[in-house]
């Protein structure tokens, strides 16, 4: 499983909230109360044998959710994300290993482009529509002092190593956008 941006965790409404509708307050906060990191539910890898007791786990927590109507949440998307750091905060899933963010195979980048999204109100440098230091003729689409990226524009691992898996690299946009339709023929 894989950790989300340090600043994202548990206690943020999409976990900590229907957790404590459906588990109640002591269990909740026996399982969250250290306020975690987040662990994303969109990248889950393992072995074939992990990986099924994984979905076994999963779906069998899933359907008692949703057989219980204080555990369903018709107004909300992402009872998954609830619910996969339930079970690994509970200890349901003991073949599992939370492997920190930017250090593994998973480089999930939502939460911190989110972030640096709004430090521009979603409309980044109105005259240009782009991120502060972005020189674009050059590969950057992004300021190097972000500290996301190489200096050709790749995603980068906490060690500069280029990410191998980038998950919810949408959440940075138009600039983004461009660099990826600069690359048609290099990363694919």
């Amino acid at each position: 499983v894989f950790e989300e941006y340090h600043a994202q965790r548990t206690s943020h409404w999409l976990v900590d909230g229907p957790v404590r509708n459906c588990k109640g307050d002591k269990e909740t906060d026996t399982f969250l109360g250290e306020n975690h990191r987040m662990l994303c539910s969109g990248t889950t890898i393992g072995t074939r044998e992990a990986t099924l007791d994984y979905l076994r786990i999963m779906h069998g927590e899933m359907m008692k959710w949703m057989l219980d109507s204080k555990c369903r949440n018709h107004e909300m998307n992402g009872d998954d994300q609830s619910i996969h750091n339930y079970l690994f905060y509970a200890g349901r899933l003991p073949f599992a290993v939370a492997v920190p963010n930017r250090q593994g195979i998973v480089n999930t980048v939502g939460v911190q482009g989110s972030m640096i999204k709004k430090q521009y109100g979603g409309n980044y440098k109105m005259q240009k529509n782009e991120y502060q230091g972005a020189d674009e003729d050059n590969g950057q689409w992004i300021g190097i002092h972000y500290d996301v990226t190489d200096k050709e524009g790749y995603f980068t691992n906490s060690d500069g190593t280029r990410s191998r898996v980038v998950h919810q690299y949408d959440r940075y946009g138009d600039p983004l956008d461009r660099w990826l339709d600069k690359q048609e023929g290099i990363l694919w």
